[in-house]
């Protein structure tokens, strides 16, 4: 691969994006520089070294986020991080981020056809705001996807919808991270009882 040389990301994005087929993976490219290689939240998802990167993320079979980085091209004393102006920063953050569980979702028990809130308090040092996608697990913790009922399921509280029965033994977390990048966290996970 040609780059129009090392010191300007916007040109070299389109360039570095050739020969990266479609496939059911959806792949972003990303530039790294120096500043953000040295990040521990960058190096949690495998950024790791300056250049351009083929990342993206999964979820496995159990609802946790995993990832995959390649790194395409290595640059050396590249662009620096106050004139790189790609908008990576949600998977590569600029600057340090993290988020700490203050008070994790509780137990809770509702009549059948009310719904139950479940609430998660959240401390961000460093970066960026939290970001938050609540989870369900309906076998008992084997698996969890995310919320597609109910309401504020990328919110600090997320309400379920009418409950049944049948919804008691759910149980419910909270994957967290900030829109600077942090490494993500996971809650524990709260069970719903339905009378």
């Amino acid at each position: 691969m040609s780059l129009y040389g090392r010191t300007d990301s916007n040109a070299n994005k389109a360039k570095a994006d050739i020969g990266v087929v479609a496939d059911s993976q959806t792949k972003q490219i990303i530039y790294i520089d120096e500043t953000e290689a040295a990040l521990p939240q960058n190096k949690s998802r495998g950024l790791n070294a300056p250049g351009w990167w083929s990342y993206f993320t999964y979820n496995d079979s159990s609802g946790n986020t995993r990832h995959k980085a390649e790194q395409m091209v290595f640059v050396a004393g590249g662009e620096a991080n106050a004139d790189e102006t790609q908008a990576d920063d949600a998977v590569a953050g600029d600057a340090a981020s993290s988020i700490a569980i203050d008070t994790q979702p509780a137990d809770a028990s509702v009549e059948a056809t009310n719904t139950q809130a479940f609430t998660v308090a959240t401390t961000v040092t460093g970066a960026g705001a939290a970001t938050f996608q609540w989870q369900v697990s309906t076998n008992g913790g084997v698996s969890f996807a995310d919320v597609s009922t109910g309401s504020g399921g990328t919110t600090a509280t997320y309400t379920t919808a009418a409950t049944a029965a049948g919804d008691s033994g759910n149980q419910y977390r909270v994957k967290l991270g900030t829109d600077a990048g942090a490494v993500e966290v996971t809650s524990t996970a709260a069970t719903l009882t339905v009378t």
